[in-house]
């Protein structure tokens, strides 16, 4: 028989919702104050699986599928612009990612988002895409497929609705069939999709990974800046095309991020949320209570002291 499985799950932290998709090396970052709200269905058939994401919050995601995928984006948010590497798309746009390839995504508040991943292999002999993204504009193919992708998950939304086995054999092939006319659609649309800006991503990229050799010191956007050796207002122009915030607010919500899995961790341990706000670089324990409450929507001592 063939393959097949559905899962519905919500989530009430961005740490949670990381592993969501399996196989992907994911870290989910709230960039907007909010209380977390995440959910994802998931219909897994052999070789694909077709995935609907929601976060109502802004977040930002550094997300790698797994090797040897080719993975299918698309908004299903009208309202809602988004970024991948620095690239601001809306629902007109498909994206493809390269598996094994770690791309930068920063979402709106209420995202939605239909992620669709298939084994390259089984896309025949089509040749790879030359970029770890590549973006088409406004092709009639990607509404089609896309409408019928989301068909399906209505149809089959819990295991009672399951397909049968002579069904459950035909669709896995059906799908690709379908990825096969998009993919082959797309690449004919290769280079008159939105360009990256690759300086702009780049110069992210290596500021984040400054900021994860220490994740835990305090550092201001002048430090950065002089690290990178570029000028600072330079820096902030890469951020805000990245992410859609400054370099300043994403440094403390990265620390604000740290402190809050780390309180989610400790839960039930006796460790005080002074000393964990002391880790992250927060030495004035009421700031610190202050601008968590007003990211995530409850106290640290909330979050240390709720049930997991």
């Amino acid at each position: 028989m063939s393959e097949f499985r559905v899962t519905n799950a919500l989530f009430a932290d961005a740490s949670e919702q990381e592993g969501g998709l399996a196989g992907w090396s994911q870290r989910y970052s709230q960039l907007r104050p909010g209380r977390y709200q995440g959910a994802l269905q998931t219909l897994q058939f052999d070789g694909v699986s077709i995935s609907r994401e929601r976060v109502d919050v802004a977040v930002e995601e550094a997300t790698c599928p797994p090797e040897g995928s080719l993975v299918f984006l698309h908004s299903l948010a009208q309202r809602n612009a988004w970024r991948v590497n620095a690239v601001s798309l809306g629902s007109s746009e498909v994206s493809v990612l390269k598996g094994g390839h770690e791309v930068h995504a920063a979402l709106d508040e209420g995202s939605d988002v239909l992620i669709t991943m298939v084994d390259a292999a089984k896309l025949g002999d089509m040749a790879a895409p030359q970029s770890s993204v590549t973006t088409a504009q406004k092709l009639p193919e990607a509404e089609a497929v896309m409408g019928w992708f989301l068909t399906l998950m209505a149809a089959f939304a819990t295991e009672a609705g399951c397909p049968g086995d002579d069904l459950a054999r035909f669709l896995p092939e059906l799908i690709c069939d379908k990825l096969s006319f998009l993919y082959a659609a797309i690449m004919r649309r290769e280079g008159t999709g939105r360009t990256p800006s690759i300086h702009d991503y780049a110069l992210y990229r290596r500021a984040r990974e400054i900021v994860e050799d220490q994740p835990n010191e305090p550092m201001s956007v002048t430090a950065l800046a002089k690290r990178l050796a570029v000028p600072a207002e330079l820096l902030r122009f890469a951020f805000v095309e990245t992410v859609g915030i400054g370099p300043g607010a994403w440094l403390r919500q990265r620390r604000l991020d740290g402190a809050r899995r780390e309180l989610l961790a400790l839960r039930g341990s006796g460790v005080g949320v002074s000393e964990v706000a002391m880790k992250w670089g927060f030495w004035h324990l009421g700031r610190f209570s202050a601008y968590y409450a007003e990211l995530y929507g409850e106290t640290p001592s909330q979050t240390l002291g709720r049930s997991g």
